[in-house]
């Protein structure tokens, strides 16, 4: 599989600082991508987290190009209480191309949106699996596809089915798919870039693609790339047809991230008055100390 570009790891790295910053201000966390990791085969002291998302890519030989929503991103983590300090690791696995002869593994193309997502839902595992902070829902907030996708998952060209990773035979493709969810932004940009990142107050139910691929339409812009995008070459023999989808339903999350970040920027708030109110009263102290000591001579 190739190896993402160090600008675009960089930009999943920072994402993922601004969004556990907001949670654990005083913690330090790392993110990096490491294609080694295994599925269900953790060192002692790490967790894992499995998700399955949108995600388009290009061949690098015919220049085809295909979307599908079964792209499997793996995370291990490990926090340390005593050093005040994590580490998550993760790998997102690639898909091929169906019309070429032995073709090379390609990297998922992302848009800032499904990384934020994406990223989103990584940090509520973190707090869960790491922390020990429950709350009432955690289902992900699903990525967004934007065109229609049919199935079934290419799995002879799938690099988690080929090593035997992918769990889309357990999905259930028969229900509808109403909105997807309201989205607000990051107050600070990432490289000049908004990011986006969900609403967790959204009561209603929403759904996106969880499974299918298909093959995109040439000429088609492809959003935001986050990973790279190999260079292209004109050729007839890419694909013009729209295909559609089945869907899975699923609830929207019901615990507001944000109340939690209240909550520790309270709490945060109540020790620096603590703190305040001691040291006024060790000021005191030694004042009256001065005083008495002086009256005495």
């Amino acid at each position: 599989m190739p190896a993402a570009k160090s600008q675009d790891v960089k930009v999943w790295q920072k994402v993922f600082q601004e969004l556990i910053h907001e949670v654990k201000p005083w913690h330090q966390w790392t993110l990096t991508l490491d294609n080694s990791l295994i599925p269900n085969t953790l060192q002692p002291g790490w967790a894992q987290y499995q998700q399955w998302v949108f995600a388009r890519f290009t061949c690098s030989w015919c220049s085809r190009s295909w979307a599908s929503a079964h792209v499997q991103v793996l995370c291990h983590m490990h926090w340390s209480k005593r050093d005040s300090t994590g580490q998550v690791k993760m790998r997102v696995f690639a898909q091929r191309c169906r019309k070429c002869s032995d073709p090379p593994f390609e990297v998922p193309e992302f848009t800032e949106e499904n990384v934020s997502r994406i990223l989103n839902n990584l940090v509520f595992r973190i707090l869960k699996k790491c922390y020990g902070e429950g709350f009432k829902s955690m289902e992900e907030i699903p990525t967004i596809k934007d065109i229609s996708l049919k199935g079934p998952h290419d799995t002879n060209n799938c690099e988690a089915c080929l090593q035997g990773f992918c769990a889309q035979c357990e999905l259930d493709l028969d229900k509808p798919s109403p909105t997807s969810p309201s989205l607000f932004t990051i107050s600070t940009p990432t490289f000049g870039v908004p990011i986006y990142k969900p609403s967790f107050t959204r009561s209603s139910t929403y759904a996106d693609a969880v499974t299918g691929d298909t093959e995109v339409k040439k000429g088609e812009v492809v959003d935001n790339p986050w990973f790279p995008e190999p260079p292209r070459a004109k050729s007839p023999r890419a694909s013009t047809n729209y295909q559609e989808e089945s869907i899975v339903e699923v609830s929207a999350p019901r615990e507001d991230l944000h109340s939690h970040i209240a909550q520790n920027r309270r709490h945060c708030n109540f020790r620096i008055c603590c703190c305040s109110i001691i040291l006024i009263l060790i000021i005191v102290v030694v004042v009256v100390a001065v005083i008495a000591a002086k009256i005495t001579i």
